[in-house]
């Protein structure tokens, strides 16, 4: 590990990650941060230690268990080669059981990891995140949902399936970041949405199909970067009666739906985009942000501040290296909120808490396991304050000594397998490659589904389609084709069709779909962009598209020279998007 020193030293240099080997940059900020918790420079660069926490996050990978207290049946995170105890909800919350009941000293002869990963799995875990929900078994890092299926990271949410980050949302399906809507279907990062298929980055629209970028629409298909516009068919202004005449016309057939979804993708890459997405930021860079101020490398991120290689961070303040968090003050956690704490996982209204996991309600905590409004614990065992704060400054030596301060939960120690956590959609690895690094990896078992239908004989429209479809076992398409099945590791090979999705699918006339949920939900994956920025300038005033075009339009319109401003964007380089800095992107859509 580099000392603070040897940092500050190459601080306009690079250094070496320990684990992808490629190197990173460490500059003064990252160095003040470092010191103000007294850390050394970290070992890993920011996506492997991105990686690493992650590694400790299941969200989709969910199977049916038996309650270690209880004995009930349960759905649970946790698979059934997990060898410690995992209790459903209620046991978990009640007063059963005891977590200082598995306290223990520390022992300065052994590394402080080796000793936590024997509690982690000693102490009895929460089966599923999963609270004040109705008809809502299958979900998942959520709360108060009704009649949900197969939902995570959602609240306050009804009659959704199949899709993360539902909020306030009803009646969306194949969603991914459905914020205030209704009626939606197979759309992404949307807010106050109704009664629309098929967008991507909208907000305020209703009626509408095929969008991507666009704002307050109505009655409008097929179109990409439009403002408070109706009646619009792939960007050409038609009548209202026409607009009805032309939608009256088109045949909602699966081949018809990837006719228009590619002919969005044309209209998209013909036209410029903003080189991130979100509004209200001031000095930051990433992606997805919204009211940020000097925020760094950081996406799907709002009302942070001081924050520098996070994800998913909400009204976060001077923090590094958190993910799904609201903290304050923090440094490598993730699932968590919290004030001044480090090294957390899954931890809620925390604060002076140091290398604990799923906590609660509690401060000066150090290597805890399932606390709940306790105080000045280690290992599970309560101290006298002056003791605690002693006995910490010695452990946080020793840690200090065997390298292991300021690192978060090596991936070996991990509750899950890596192909059963979110890392493998980020950092997707093969069995070879996650064994090779000393990880591990869960075997599924196999399904053994007997398909009673081939997905080329499903009805190409939803008009087509019999009550019985639901009685069927579909084959999902990409065990179809060798290739397909590679990428798609995760997928389920067959699925069923419910009674309530056959009703949804008949309300807004779509077909049902050909894939199944795993192989969908990587779709939608697939077609955002990485969380990883590169340098990229600002295309305005004249750049010949891929299509041959001369794109000319800024300088055209508002006489403005050239803008060769250098920008961070997750738009890759050799990727064919038109990207603007946001003054010529809003000058350009407003």
């Amino acid at each position: 590990m580099f000392s603070l020193l040897d940092c500050y030293n190459k601080s306009m240099e690079t250094l070496n990650c320990g684990q992808c080997r490629g190197q990173f940059m460490v500059d003064a900020d990252d160095i003040q941060f470092y010191s103000s918790i007294d850390i050394d420079c970290p070992k890993l660069c920011p996506e492997c230690r991105y990686q690493r926490r992650i590694a400790n996050r299941n969200e989709w990978s969910l199977y049916k268990q038996t309650c270690s207290l209880c004995n009930k049946n349960i759905v649970s995170i946790y698979n059934s080669d997990y060898v410690g105890p995992v209790y459903c909800p209620s046991c978990f919350w009640s007063d059963n059981w005891e977590p200082r009941d598995y306290a223990r000293d520390f022992d300065f002869t052994r590394p402080f990891f080796e000793q936590f990963k024997e509690l982690r799995f000693s102490v009895p875990r929460l089966a599923i995140t999963n609270s004040e929900s109705v008809n809502s078994e299958y979900t998942n890092q959520a709360q108060a949902n009704k009649d949900c299926y197969l939902i995570v990271a959602s609240n306050e949410s009804e009659n959704c399936m199949y899709g993360n980050w539902y909020q306030n949302s009803k009646n969306c399906t194949d969603c991914y970041m459905a914020e205030k809507c209704d009626l939606l279907y197979e759309c992404m990062n949307c807010a106050n949405c109704f009664g629309s298929s098929f967008l991507q980055n909208c907000s305020d629209c209703h009626s509408s199909h095929f969008l991507k970028d666009c704002r307050g629409c109505s009655e409008c298909f097929g179109c990409v970067g439009l403002r408070n516009k109706q009646n619009h068919w792939f960007n050409e202004e038609v009548s209202k009666d026409e607009y009805k005449k032309r939608f009256a016309a088109f045949l909602w057939t699966r081949e018809n739906i990837n006719y228009a979804r590619a002919r969005v993708r044309d209209l998209d890459l013909s036209l410029p985009h903003k080189y991130y997405e979100g509004r209200n930021n001031v000095n930051s860079t990433g992606d997805y942000l919204e009211h940020t101020k000097n925020v760094s490398n950081s996406f799907n991120c709002r009302h942070a501040e001081d924050i520098r290689h996070c994800q998913d961070a909400w009204k976060s303040k001077e923090s590094m290296d958190v993910t799904e968090v609201f903290s304050e003050f923090t440094y490598e956690a993730e699932g968590v909120i919290c004030r001044r704490s480090m090294a957390l996982s899954r931890a809620w209204d925390v604060y002076d808490c140091y290398y604990s996991e799923l906590c609660f309600n509690s401060n000066d905590l150090f290597g805890c396991m399932g606390l709940n409004k306790k105080q000045y614990c280690i290992f599970n065992k309560e101290y006298p304050k002056e003791e605690y704060l002693a006995l910490k400054e010695r452990i946080i030596a020793h840690m200090k000594q065997t390298g292991e301060w300021g690192e978060f939960f090596p991936i070996e120690i991990s509750p899950f397998a890596y192909n059963e956590s979110v890392a493998q959609e980020y950092f997707p690895l093969n069995k070879g490659g996650v064994e090779g690094k000393g990880w591990k990896w869960h075997e599924r078992e196999e399904r053994g589904y007997q398909p009673t239908m081939r997905p080329e004989n499903l009805p190409s429209s939803i008009s087509e389609t019999p009550d019985s479809i639901t009685s069927e076992i579909i084959q999902c398409v990409n065990q179809c084709f060798e290739e397909e099945k590679k990428s798609h590791m995760n997928c389920a090979t067959a699925f069923r069709v419910t009674p309530s999705e056959l009703e949804f699918y008949r309300r807004i006339n779509v077909p049902i779909p050909n894939k199944c949920f795993p192989c969908r939900r990587q779709n939608r994956f697939f077609r955002r962009n990485p969380r990883k920025l590169w340098n990229r300038q600002c295309e305005c005033g004249g750049v010949a598209s891929k299509n041959g075009k001369y794109q000319n339009v800024i300088a055209h319109f508002h006489g403005k020279e050239p803008d060769n401003g250098e920008l961070e964007t997750t738009y890759a380089p050799e990727r064919k998007e038109i990207i603007y800095c946001e003054s010529c992107y809003q000058a350009e859509t407003s």
